[in-house]
């Protein structure tokens, strides 16, 4: 978000600034979205291994817990230039739920001797089981949407395997029925995956929220896994609750604009989550909650209780001066 003044944008949000400022910091430590999913259901991570996402992701679609691997294996468009290989996620493909049936089936038909599955239950989010652990490292996929995927390539010791594979995938998925009607339909063709977030479901999990709020797959499964009732986001449903238990609202709606590097739809998100910072402060100063923690995902969480509001002596900043990293 560097350029959205040179483009033109100011970010605004005038509540959620001041909310910030009154704020105590604290570290957490946890430099994104789903390592901090991972610490506040209390899941230890393992630094020279994958998050299970994947596995907990899943249990958002089908509610089956198992004691399997799992990788998500997002459907990809990867277009090829003259020095690299840039990858689009599925949110840019419009793939519809008969596209991607008939490429899970190619791909289950095509590795069943190796006793793997992919399945999809939603068209944009695909997961493959294996019946071994892999000696493998990945990337998510977030990391890696239109960049050069050379140097987010799988790493470890069957990385070459893999690699193989997924080149493998790719030459089985550019000859696939599904893909011809795609592109006779003016659609990109989904020519390939992308693996990450490999693992099991977590043994155990611990959370003192009794109720989560949140549109996102790994939001929910975790939900699902604690036991934890979940419900849609909602403006209206945040402002029925009117007792103090512990609950956590997931708002990521900004992520996906900042990958479509889209600072219009960015600045329209922020206005939405200013809203929502609108109905928190005044739920703070009429004692419905007792205190806010806002974790931007970035290593730090701001805590806001309701005598942190009169602290007027603490300016508000600029939005600009958190997103360049300031406290």
């Amino acid at each position: 978000m560097h350029g959205l003044k040179e483009l033109g944008f100011k970010p605004v949000a005038p509540v959620l600034e001041t909310l910030l400022a009154r704020a105590e910091v604290a570290e957490t430590g946890k430099h994104s979205f789903e390592l901090t999913l991972f610490d506040l259901f209390a899941v230890p991570s393992d630094m020279h291994a994958d998050l299970p996402s994947a596995a907990v992701s899943r249990l958002a679609g089908s509610g089956e817990r198992d004691a399997a691997f799992w990788f998500h294996a997002d459907p990809v468009f990867l277009k090829p230039t003259a020095d690299r290989l840039l990858l689009f996620d599925a949110e840019m493909l419009d793939i519809r739920p008969e596209d991607a049936d008939a490429l899970v089936a190619l791909f289950n038909q095509h590795f069943s001797q190796d006793g793997w599955h992919l399945e999809a239950p939603h068209p944009n989010r695909w997961y493959l089981r294996l019946p071994t652990t892999p000696i493998l490292n990945t990337n998510p996929l977030a990391d890696v949407v239109g960049r050069n995927i050379d140097q987010y390539l799988p790493s470890g010791e069957e990385a070459n395997q893999w690699r193989s594979v997924l080149n493998e995938i790719q030459m089985l998925f550019h000859s696939a029925a599904a893909n011809m009607q795609r592109e006779a339909d003016h659609l990109l063709p989904v020519n390939g995956i992308w693996l990450s977030g490999g693992g099991c479901l977590p043994e155990a999990v611990k959370s003192d929220f009794v109720t989560v709020m949140a549109d996102d797959a790994l939001s929910q499964g975790f939900s699902q896994l604690a036991g934890v009732a979940c419900h849609p986001l909602s403006l209206d449903a945040l402002t029925q609750k009117h007792d103090s238990s512990s609950s956590l609202v997931v708002y990521n709606s900004l992520f996906r604009t900042v990958l479509s590097a889209d600072p219009q739809s960015w600045v329209d998100r922020l206005d939405d989550l200013e809203r929502w910072a609108v109905v928190l402060q005044r739920m703070l100063q009429k004692k419905q909650i007792d205190r806010l923690s806002l974790y931007p995902c970035n290593g730090q969480v701001f805590q806001i209780e309701r005598r942190g509001l009169r602290r007027f002596w603490k300016s508000r900043r600029a939005l600009a001066d958190y997103l360049l990293g300031g406290k």
